[in-house]
């Protein structure tokens, strides 16, 4: 098998509102979103599509992103000490 395997933190990026939501309101939460997940795609982040999720009591505009392995956050150093986990099996 010719596969990495890639362990990926993932950042979800919310913006609620307490329904009913007014259209307006709903527009300006995803062109927030939109503005938010471009300015991340021209940084070289991958993203996902921005979705739209309605409950009863609010509606949820959110997106998710890669986060980026940084040492500060601990991602590297986690991944670190898996890898030497799975080095010591017996």
């Amino acid at each position: 098998m010719d596969a990495e395997e890639r362990h990926v933190t993932i950042d979800r990026h919310e913006w609620a509102l307490k329904s009913p939501a007014h259209h307006t309101e709903l527009e300006k939460a995803v062109t927030a979103a939109e503005r938010k997940r471009g300015a991340l795609a021209a940084r070289q982040v991958r993203t996902g599509d921005v979705y739209v999720t309605a409950a009863d009591n609010e509606v949820i505009v959110s997106f998710e992103a890669e986060r980026p392995q940084n040492a500060k956050r601990g991602n590297s150093l986690v991944s670190d000490a898996l890898a030497r986990m799975e080095g010591t099996d017996a």
